[in-house]
């Protein structure tokens, strides 16, 4: 466990990093210290020692006292995962890194013992919180490599991000029109000049930057606007391929040792999508036909009318969230920092927020402003909850003021998104911090900033949404559906893939080729991270809105809340979801019901309807 100065000092980093006023040594190096101080875990000498007091150790012990010998590595873990979103000095950076690295040492070393692969096929017999648990450690056992192993698929990852990165490329124009100093004069001549200065060199001085976003708005030839962006798409492919034919060799090796077709059939066996004709399933029914290619958005959405929208005030919105909150049974206690007497009418001071439900404490929420206007709001976990072990942490860094729909949807999920891990109610910290999958633990936390935004927002979509805003979460969606689509089919079997012409799937979400296929899996960086999972923010995003749609007008919301995010008896998600929207609720299932809600939100949409659910809960 952590001593309880880091516990004192963690909100000191927070106050140093976003106000100067409440400056305090940074607890960097004292996490760092016990980071390197933490022990190995050695199952067999603990479980040993435990005997010497009870002549057999049940399941239950087993399991308990698992968790608490993995609770100090998994709470320093969090906290470091923490520190490395701040702007450090580079010792403290580095202290880290040696502090990940020790603790990747202890979890390897900790998965090859005997003992952990003995409990985990024990807890599949037990009740339903071990069975849950069980799959986590099974999860983790079938993706332990060896250090080596390890190595080569970081470095190749790292790779990859530093070629797509790179600003060291340049690109070839063929025919002056595409020219970017002909780009630049045709757009200086548009404007007018309404100076009596004279005009100056426009070889020498201009408002291109240089960009390819700024060549991409100012080009007029649509020609030249494709060719470019499609150069620039390929821009790395040639640098990372030997990098990602590496990731995929290395996946296809688990695969197969793993007893499965290729990496796309074993990485989403043990999700909710449990295959690739799942993922397609659903990919399929989000595909839409916007009929503006990604060269020519920046110029089409130049042309719409954007929202003209109020600012808000993130500490009223943050306020009215917590009085709305307790409908679920949620009750906010305002801790005020030592500081608060120096400045007591700031709205923006730092304070910290404790948790309750229904009367049990859960924990604690520290709420810091951020000034740069350009870092929107973001929530971190400091500590997990665990019940009946610890209280959860959670930090908040939130920008001051709210004045477009991005500011709200950051605003509200990270919100939804602390409340939701508080409550978690597990007593084991891998079931909390995990989830039952990757492509659902989210859905929760979503669902619940879903149900935010249209309680203080009501008229959310037809005052923050306008031409330019909806086209630009539409783009941004086909962008993401498309990846997805390239992404499960790179980790398939050429004779097996889900998508045999990519290049038709690009048209359908487009409406315009991009015939280079080869090009599509070195555009972005995600196919050598979530790999096949690319999907998962969509699905949950989309799941979420169904739960919100079909339960808005549900009259127990303490039951809702209950059942959908704290899940004390350790239901499925299945189950969970069978008890809230009511069946059917397997996979084909929930991408039909999602395929429906979805066209009935564009029939709205068309008809300038505003957010319409009539749902109650199934229970």
């Amino acid at each position: 466990m952590l001593k309880p100065t880091l516990l004192v000092s963690l909100f000191g980093l927070s106050l140093y990093v976003t106000n100067a006023a409440y400056a305090a040594p940074s607890p960097v190096p004292l996490l760092v210290e016990q980071c390197l101080r933490l022990p190995s875990i050695d199952l067999a000498t603990v479980f040993a020692n435990a005997r010497l007091t009870a002549s057999e150790l049940a399941l239950a012990q087993r399991a308990l006292i698992f968790e608490q010998q993995m609770l100090g590595l998994n709470n320093i873990n969090d906290r470091l995962n923490y520190y490395r979103g701040f702007n450090l000095p580079s010792e403290e950076r580095e202290g880290l890194l040696q502090c990940q690295l020790h603790l990747a040492d202890t979890l390897s070393q900790l998965l090859s013992q005997t003992e952990l692969s003995q409990l985990a096929y024990a807890l599949a017999q037990g009740n339903a919180e071990q069975i849950l648990l069980s799959q986590q450690l099974k999860q983790l056992l079938q993706q332990h490599w060896s250090a080596e192993e390890k190595a080569k698929l970081h470095t190749a990852q790292a790779s990859i991000g530093q070629g797509l990165g790179s600003q060291q490329f340049s690109l070839a124009f063929n025919g002056s029109q595409c020219q970017p100093e002909v780009t630049q004069q045709q757009h200086l001549h548009k404007k007018e000049d309404k100076s009596d200065e004279p005009k100056p060199d426009s070889s020498k001085q201009s408002d291109f930057s240089g960009t390819i976003a700024s060549y991409l708005l100012t080009q007029e030839n649509a020609v030249c606007r494709q060719n470019v962006w499609q150069a620039y798409q390929a821009r790395a492919s040639e640098t990372n391929q030997t990098a990602l034919e590496r990731i995929a060799e290395q996946r296809q090796q688990a695969a197969t040792a793993a007893g499965f077709t290729d990496y796309s059939a074993l990485v989403l066996s043990s999700q909710q999508l449990s295959s690739p004709e799942l993922v397609k399933a659903f990919l399929d029914s989000q595909t839409q036909d916007l009929q503006v290619a990604p060269w020519d958005i920046g110029r089409t959405l130049s042309q719409q009318a954007s929202a003209k929208v109020p600012t808000w005030q993130t500490s009223d919105v943050l306020s009215r969230s917590f009085t709305y909150l307790q409908v679920f049974g949620l009750q906010f206690e305002t801790i005020e920092t030592a500081k608060v007497d120096k400045i007591p009418a700031d709205p923006n001071r730092p304070h910290i927020v404790r948790v309750y439900h229904q009367q049990r404490l859960l924990g604690e929420i520290y709420v810091a402003y951020n000034p740069n206007p350009q870092q929107g709001s973001q929530q971190q976990t400091l500590r997990q909850s665990v019940l009946g072990q610890q209280f959860g942490q959670q930090a908040l860094d939130l920008k001051p003021q709210l004045s477009n729909y991005k500011d709200i949807e950051q605003l509200t999920e990270s919100i939804a998104e602390a409340v939701t891990s508080l409550a978690k109610a597990s007593h084991f910290y891998l079931n909390n911090a995990m989830g039952q999958s990757q492509d659902s633990y989210f859905v929760a936390s979503l669902w619940l900033a879903e149900v935010l935004r249209h309680q203080l927002f009501p008229q959310f979509e037809h005052t923050y949404l306008q031409e330019r805003e909806t086209l630009a979460k539409a783009y941004s969606k086909q962008l993401k559906v498309f990846r997805a689509k390239v992404a499960v089919n790179f980790y398939q079997n050429s004779s097996a893939q889900v998508y045999p012409d990519l290049g038709a799937e690009f048209n359908a979400s487009f409406g315009q080729d991009w015939p280079q296929t080869q090009d599509y899996p070195y555009s972005f960086n995600a196919i050598a991270n979530e790999g096949p999972l690319y999907y998962q923010s969509l699905w949950q995003a989309s799941l979420a809105q169904l739960i919100a749609q079909s339960t808005f007008n549900c009259q127990d919301k303490l039951k809702l809340f209950n059942e959908l995010v704290i899940n004390e008896d350790a239901l499925s998600f299945s189950d969970q979801l069978k008890v809230v929207i009511g069946a059917p609720v397997h996979s084909a299932a929930l991408i039909q019901r999602i395929s429906n809600s979805t066209a009935s939100e564009h029939a709205d949409n068309s008809n300038n309807q505003a957010f319409d659910a009539t749902g109650s809960c199934a229970f």
